[in-house]
């Protein structure tokens, strides 16, 4: 069985007027990496895509740690952990920041969210919508809460509204237009601070610890199935170019069941990519379907903040993956 965990940002303080990103620190990201081992054994993306291609099994309690969006902090900050730990890590990278120095949308909103009150959000959302004629469907609070498990109703609703409910084009106009409205923004420098350099990413494709996130964070199932071809083989083509040569996994942005794109898996299995993980909160039995492999948030897991299993009993006890699988 294969149990992954999925980190973001990992840094000394979270402190921000509106706290919006829940992430770890380095101490209590040392201290989980420690609950786990009790659980189960480390594996990295050669022995997961070995045990893919039939070559050797996993162990029978494996557990894999991943990293979404490339973030350097990553890189300086938990990197340096799991080489004294001696465990194998994923970092998974989008390349549209990297290339032209621009930050995701994903994290403008995140910016945003840390400095401007969620109701005001709110406010600019209805008015940035009506200015453009633009209908927002209305929200299940419901779906919103499970995407979101970790934020309060109200951040939950705002947070699917933000990333489901406009067009790629939409949200990224909106999140500009509020930015504007509320921040001095420079986004080459908060780029450059934010996201791994050439130099780290080449450090980390050494250890065979690289992943794409496609080319930019974006809702993959939300695209064309040629828009969808296009982020992930972009990508796998600046990872070349630039030198990396060990990537044989992918992560699909978001990692909600409607961003899970069948188009994107087919897209990554032609470029030869061997698996790929969703956010969907499961242990894989098996790797019947490597492109559909189940991950949880840390938070979930034996030492997280929201722990639901113990190290004895994660393995027993967590349910089992269901997407792209018969019922």
């Amino acid at each position: 069985m294969l149990i992954a965990a999925n980190f973001h940002y990992i840094r000394d303080s979270f402190a921000a007027p509106y706290p919006s990103i829940f992430g770890v620190t380095p101490a209590e990201f040392r201290s989980q990496l420690e609950a786990l081992g009790q659980a189960g054994e480390f594996v990295g993306a050669a022995q997961i895509a070995a045990a893919v291609d039939g070559v050797e099994p996993l162990p029978e309690r494996a557990i894999a740690v991943t990293f979404d969006d490339g973030l350097a902090e990553q890189c300086f900050t938990a990197w340096p952990i799991l080489q004294d730990m001696g465990i194998p890590a994923i970092f998974y990278v989008n390349t549209g920041c990297i290339a032209d120095a621009k930050v995701e949308t994903v994290h403008k909103i995140h910016l945003l969210r840390a400095h401007v009150a969620p109701e005001r959000i709110l406010h600019e959302l209805d008015a940035f919508a009506a200015q453009r004629g633009i209908a927002i469907a209305a929200i299940d609070t419901a779906n919103a809460t499970v995407q979101y498990k970790y934020d309060t109703a109200e951040n939950a609703r705002l947070k699917y509204l933000l990333n489901f409910a406009l067009s790629a084009s939409q949200q990224a106009q909106f999140v500009d237009y509020a930015l504007a409205k509320a921040l001095a923004f420079d986004e080459a420098a908060t780029s450059r601070a934010l996201y791994m350099s050439p130099a780290q990413l080449r450090e980390l494709d050494a250890h065979g610890a690289i992943g794409t996130h496609a080319h930019r964070h974006v809702v993959l199932g939300q695209l064309s199935p040629s828009d969808a071809d296009h982020q992930v083989r972009r990508s796998m083509e600046l990872l070349g170019e630039w030198g990396y040569r060990a990537v044989n996994s992918l992560s699909y942005p978001y990692g909600s069941r409607e961003a899970c794109s069948i188009d994107a898996a087919r897209t990554a299995e032609a470029l030869g990519l061997r698996f790929a993980f969703t956010m969907e909160r499961a242990a894989n039995q098996d790797l019947a379907q490597p492109m559909f492999l189940a991950r949880f948030a840390n938070n979930d897991l034996p030492g997280g903040n929201a722990a639901q299993w113990s190290a004895q009993t994660l393995f027993a006890s967590a349910p089992t993956a269901r997407w792209q699988r018969a019922a």
